[in-house]
């Protein structure tokens, strides 16, 4: 009877072996399966930044932020409309007709989101318009301004939007990439006329 007990014991071996080796796929990693990046759908003004968060979300339903793990690409690939950093920041550089594709990709596994840049916020007020002088302006990256009558043109702060133009009726203007509020000035080259332009860039 006792001639058992070596056998028995090593059945007993085997047996926790066995069954410690079968719980060994209760701890695997969990796989990821997508990405997602917020905010989706992105817009941003010239200028501005918005920083991307990139979602990984696994197999065992469990999330977690891959943003700086992740790789990140745009579509505009000459960076003409926006800057991406390799961290998904985006900064606008002027407007986009068409949305651009920012794609994060992680372990083999991509997500994407569509950014726009659109024009900048203006508001506009016209005072010292004299001799049935008047001037307007149309928001965008190069705002169009223009007077009924050739004047010289000036900016009390090219950093917000500069303006440039000697003896015309439609000078150049460029929004500077801040924002706050500036004064553009036209001065009649003839008759002294003059108006000004309160002008806030949000």
């Amino acid at each position: 009877m006792d001639s058992y007990r070596p056998k028995l014991a090593l059945f007993a071996a085997i047996a926790s072996l066995v069954i410690a080796g079968g719980c060994t796929g209760f701890f695997v990693s969990p796989t990821l399966t997508s990405i997602s990046i917020t905010p989706n759908p992105v817009s941003v003004t010239a200028g501005q930044t918005q920083p991307l968060v990139a979602t990984g979300a696994n197999n065992d339903g469990s999330s977690s932020n891959v943003t700086g793990q992740a790789t990140w690409t745009s579509s505009d690939t000459n960076s003409t409309f926006i800057k991406l950093s390799r961290t998904g920041v985006v900064t606008g550089i002027q407007n986009t007709t068409t949305p651009i594709t920012v794609t994060a990709t992680f372990k083999g596994i991509s997500g994407t989101d569509s950014v726009t840049v659109g024009a900048q916020a203006v508001t506009v007020t016209c005072s010292n318009c004299t001799n049935g002088n008047s001037i307007s302006i149309s928001s965008g990256i190069s705002p169009t301004i223009s007077s009924n009558v050739a004047a010289n043109w000036t900016s009390s702060n090219s950093t917000i939007i500069s303006v440039s133009g000697t003896n015309t009726t439609t000078p150049t203007a460029t929004l500077g990439g801040t924002t706050g509020s500036v004064t553009i000035t036209a001065t009649a080259t003839s008759g002294g006329g003059s108006g000004t332009l309160q002008i806030t860039v949000q």
